[in-house]
């Protein structure tokens, strides 16, 4: 599916408020509003926790960096240093404390330092290993390895050691096993063994060695608990794997084998309401989420 396709499908997802399994519930802390200044958010997307400073770090569509305290107080920000192609998505951090961004719509990883400076990038525009054609999903290993989704062309995910250098890829094009589309945020299993795949536009969510072989599958689609609309994220616990979905507007738990025990928010713009959620965290039993169409973050204690 190309892109044009993908957000027409996406406008004429059914909305989630006929799902009567939704629970509402009230947001612990709501973080920004609309607007273009420090502190606030243009549709914002990646979103991550850097623990060792206990630091929120949100990029948005003006393809802005904004970090904050945990209580939401503003601390800093800068600028992707090219936005006119497009905006980045997703972000991580790296075992040294260096910032990992999946700079979308240029094809490559930008490193940073924690001030904003650039300090490293890879990957170049194409479908070879080590090429990427929109980049839209990052995570790293304690270890220092890197995991990115593409979608575009080559709908896959990729795994580079902490140097950039190509280690292996998997996937595909697809709707069968071995395929994907639009492979979006990526969520590390606690030991690593596992990462889960946020399979979008199949509306699954998909689990694989860090060599790229299966272990399972959650979700179908659909409306129902147990049932997904376009997953743009998944975040993976202890006991528990978190999933964001976009079509439904709304967060899900699964049991580590797959089975629905809840979800979290309806269509809207009040309390306990998202509007096209697009990628969140979870940090010490909290569930920071970047609710996008309502140029906010929200954070809720996990469920």
């Amino acid at each position: 599916m190309n892109r044009r396709n993908f957000l027409a499908a996406l406008s004429l997802a059914p909305l989630a408020g006929c799902n009567r399994s939704a629970s509402t519930g009230e947001f612990s802390l709501v973080i920004g509003q609309h607007g273009h200044t420090s502190g606030r958010f243009y549709k914002p997307r990646g979103i991550e926790v850097f623990a060792p400073e206990r630091r929120l770090y949100v990029v948005d569509w003006d393809g802005r960096i904004q970090s904050f305290d945990l209580d939401g107080t503003f601390r800093s920000s800068w600028i992707m240093p090219e936005v006119e192609n497009g905006k980045p998505e997703d972000l991580c951090f790296t075992p040294d404390g260096h910032m990992l961004v999946a700079d979308t719509h240029y094809h490559r990883i930008l490193e940073f330092d924690l001030a904003g400076k650039v300090i490293g990038h890879f990957g170049t525009y194409g479908r070879e290993p080590g090429q990427f054609i929109y980049p839209v999903g990052i995570c790293c290993t304690r270890d220092g390895d890197i995991l990115v989704s593409e979608y575009g062309e080559n709908d896959r995910i990729q795994r580079f050691d902490r140097a950039g250098t190509f280690r292996t890829a998997w996937g595909h094009f697809g709707r069968n096993d071995g395929g994907f589309q639009r492979p979006s945020g990526l969520g590390l299993s606690p030991d690593e063994s596992s990462v889960w795949v946020a399979d979008t536009v199949n509306h699954r969510i998909r689990g694989f060695n860090l060599e790229g072989n299966p272990v399972g599958v959650i979700g179908k689609e659909g409306a129902e608990a147990g049932a997904l609309r376009y997953p743009h994220d998944v975040s993976v616990t202890e006991d528990a794997i978190y999933v964001c979905e976009f079509g439904n507007q709304r967060i899900q738990r699964f049991t580590l084998d797959g089975i629905s025990v809840g979800t979290f928010g309806i269509p809207g713009r009040g309390d306990g309401q998202f509007s096209n959620p697009w990628r969140f965290t979870c940090f010490e039993d909290r569930l920071y989420i970047s609710d996008t169409g309502n140029h906010r973050v929200v954070v809720t204690d996990a469920f």
